[in-house]
């Protein structure tokens, strides 16, 4: 069929904390999308376990689909251990065919499911791939893992011998984000400069240059703004009289400050409708409170600034916060000084994901292969 473009058919698995988004793409097409909500995990519930509850609904999803016929599954990455280099962004192979048969690479499985940094719903997306892969026969991938890291030699000093800055984001927003605004500004990625913003419930502010998230704020017990339902940065003194004060083992006070601070803190609610409902009949604490972190987001957005460098073309908002027109207004008249602002409120994660699929199986790109840390046992160190 000389010249005739192949047509793939992608699935794309996004898990997140209550509910799976799910869509099939034809190449960077999507043909339907969904996102199905579930039941909150239980405390401490494996991510193996989760992802095979949450199986069901993926598998009524396909069943509704009238061309059930898939060529490949992608999912997102989580929170992998981290491999003695960098990891690097791209696609990474969970599952593969090799002489008619499904492979899975089981590194890459056991690492999230038994050794994730952090539990995070972003850990079930490689399991999920992978019980995929072996029940459709195709192969499966992860497109940038939060986990990756591009920081700069100079963003990973963080002031105290030992303790390294490693970055931690909404990695496939912030540089699929990056690439549509320099698509729609002419210039070629390599050329541009941003500072993005992934407003959501964890709340990303990096500084993307030529493409590469070169420093970033780590979105998950780091540092930078609050966000609906994350503590964001404290004062240490304060944060060390909350280690000590016996209210908290460490798994604990870990998921009280990602879970249950920010706005959620203050106000004992997190979704922004129906805070912005509060403000409307007048509840003056609560607008104080989402003012604070409008405050916060936008310095937060002034030090990535420095950080991406001269020639910034623009600040990027996208998210789900993006979506509201007080925090967009919020932003906006304490940046618009600096340089212009735009909102692209629809996060392309899964086109990114798609995409970074379809390169694969078009052979426009080599999928890498996760390559776990060394770990410590009787006979020595040795990889899982």
């Amino acid at each position: 069929m000389g010249g005739q473009k192949q047509a793939w058919r992608i699935f794309v698995v996004n898990p997140g904390a209550t509910s799976t988004k799910l869509a099939l793409f034809k190449n960077a097409c999507c043909l339907r999308r969904e996102e199905v909500p579930h039941a909150s995990p239980a405390a401490g519930a494996d991510s193996g376990d989760e992802a095979a509850r949450r199986d069901e609904a993926v598998r009524s999803f396909l069943d509704a689909e009238e061309t059930p016929r898939i060529d490949a599954v992608v999912a997102r990455g989580g929170l992998l251990p981290r491999p003695a280099a960098k990891l690097q962004g791209g696609t990474y192979v969970v599952a593969e065919v090799v002489d008619g048969e499904i492979r899975v690479d089981e590194h890459i499985v056991r690492a999230i499911t038994r050794h994730a940094e952090m539990p995070h719903a972003s850990n079930l997306g490689i399991p999920m791939a992978a019980a995929l892969a072996r029940s459709l026969g195709v192969p499966a991938f992860v497109v940038d893992p939060v986990v990756v890291d591009e920081f700069v030699p100079e963003a990973e000093v963080s002031g105290y011998a030992g303790v390294t800055r490693r970055s931690v984001a909404h990695v496939l927003s912030v540089r699929a984000t990056a690439c549509r605004m320099a698509e729609k500004t002419g210039s070629p990625i390599e050329e541009t400069s941003f500072v993005v913003a992934h407003l959501g419930s964890g709340i990303t502010v990096a500084a993307v240059r030529a493409g590469r998230i070169v420093d970033d704020n780590i979105a998950l017990l780091g540092e930078g703004p609050f966000t609906p339902q994350r503590a964001g940065t404290l004062p240490l003194r304060d944060v060390l009289d909350l280690c000590y004060s016996g209210r908290f083992t460490k798994e604990e006070l870990a998921e009280e400050l990602t879970l249950r601070g920010g706005l959620q803190s203050y106000l004992g609610e997190h979704r922004m409708e129906a805070i912005e409902k509060r403000i409307e009949s007048g509840d003056e604490t609560a607008r104080a409170v989402v003012e604070a972190m409008v405050y916060q987001v936008a310095k937060t957005i002034g030090a990535m600034c420095v950080a991406a460098g001269c020639g910034l073309n623009a600040i990027v908002l996208t998210g789900g916060l993006a979506r509201s027109e007080r925090i967009v207004a919020g932003l906006k008249a304490r940046l618009a000084h600096l340089v212009p602002v735009h909102v692209l409120a629809e996060t392309p994660e899964m086109e990114a994901m798609a995409l970074g699929a379809l390169r694969v199986l078009s052979g426009r790109e080599r999928a890498q292969r996760y390559v776990p840390p060394p770990v410590r046992g009787a006979g020595g160190l040795r990889h899982e």
